[in-house]
């Protein structure tokens, strides 16, 4: 299979249609994990694409914790077998997509701190998530996985701290043979990992100067209890011609935070060390953010845009738009709300995209794709 091409049988069974494939797919070969959720949250399939095409970009990114990891690995081969049977069967695209219902914010924030107490402190569930066959088999006040319509079942009433510690359990088992499925098939296609060792500069380096761009675009120093760390991706290894997204990437993730916590990162080009992207995303970080609805969201766009013309020429000296275009951005679809806009500007040849918190007028990406792109942009701009 050539790895940069669309594969069907990649996407053969995720229900989306062919323009948000190609986005998707092309978002992964350019290693672009900060502006779109999705990567973060993406079902095997796609995992295996944003893997086998551009290395992990925030699945796996974090090394599971010790304890965890070997709860892991201590899975038996019937309980491996049925994730496995979950995830080949998934037709949706986010993490979240199969769960009967979302979560109320409350329980956004309370899952991830019970998130931090089972990866730091190894507070498990008593016991896993059941499963069952039939929705008839199911109580309706337990945390069970449905075969007969593939789902993962939640109460409709606010969970307790052992259900969502399932909660939390489940998604760390999923991630986990995801991570088994993805080298599996890096294995068997016999990939390049793009993943190169940092050889530019150190790691200090590279952490010390996305620092500073992580405080000017917070506005703040991070508070103790946040780990940095460093990854390069290199996919001109085996595609000369990609060298514009060859990036280091520096994520600062809080202490016993998992996957889905809240998080920053700061992308820099590899070989002059250009900024490219500084975001910070994260289920917690959506869960306070107030609701609007599209409507709603698209009459204060129109507001919002002079202070973004503002950033970008007092942040980033861009004093000319040549096109623009903004929507409502849903990141996790399920909650039938808008909490953040998305605005897509091109300046000369560089396009650019901000995405937008409304409620507390904070912004939650700016990124940069530099002149020269070999890559056509991800929207078309009118």
């Amino acid at each position: 299979m050539n790895k940069y091409n669309l594969s069907e049988d990649l996407f053969s069974n995720i229900d989306i249609t062919d323009n948000g494939k190609r986005e998707l797919y092309n978002n992964c070969k350019k290693g672009k994990r900060a502006g779109d959720l999705r990567f973060k949250y993406a079902k095997v399939l796609t995992a295996l694409i944003i893997m086998g095409v551009a290395g992990s970009t925030g699945i796996t990114a974090n090394a599971f914790y010790t304890s965890v990891k070997a709860r892991m690995e201590s899975m038996s081969e019937e309980e491996r077998a049925d994730y496995v049977y979950e995830l080949e069967n998934n037709t949706e695209v986010t993490m979240d997509g199969n769960w009967s219902r979302s979560l109320s914010n409350k329980e956004s924030l309370r899952m991830a701190e019970l998130e931090r107490k089972y990866n730091s402190q190894s507070v498990f569930p008593e016991k896993s998530v059941e499963k069952v066959e039939s929705l008839n088999d199911w109580d309706g006040s337990t945390v069970c996985f449905v075969e007969e319509d593939n789902q993962l079942h939640i109460p409709a009433a606010e969970m307790n701290d052992e259900q969502l510690l399932q909660l939390v359990d489940y998604s760390a088992k999923t991630e986990y043979m995801i991570e088994e499925q993805a080298k599996e098939y890096n294995e068997e296609s016999g990939f390049n990992n793009p993943y190169v060792d940092i050889d530019t500069a150190t790691e200090e380096d590279l952490i010390n100067l996305g620092y500073n761009y992580l405080k000017d675009f917070i506005g703040k120093d991070l508070p103790d209890g946040w780990n940095a760390r460093v990854k390069a991706f290199k996919p001109s290894n085996d595609n000369p011609e990609y060298a514009p997204h060859d990036m280091y990437t520096i994520y600062w993730e809080q202490e016993g935070g998992s996957t889905a916590s809240t998080g920053y990162q700061v992308a820099l080009g590899m070989h002059d060390l250009h900024l490219i992207a500084v975001a910070i995303d994260g289920r917690e970080h959506w869960a306070t953010l107030g609701s609007y609805t599209d409507e709603e969201a698209l009459e204060i766009a129109e507001t919002v845009k002079p202070k973004i013309y503002k950033i970008l020429a007092d942040k980033y000296g861009f004093t000319k738009i040549d096109r623009e275009r903004h929507e409502a951005y849903h990141v996790y679809d399920d909650y039938g709300d808008t909490r953040q806009l998305r605005y897509i500007f091109q300046s000369g040849e560089t396009v650019f995209e901000i995405t937008w918190d409304i409620s507390t007028e904070e912004l939650a990406l700016f990124e940069i794709w530099p002149e020269g792109d070999s890559f056509e942009p991800d929207y078309t701009l009118e």
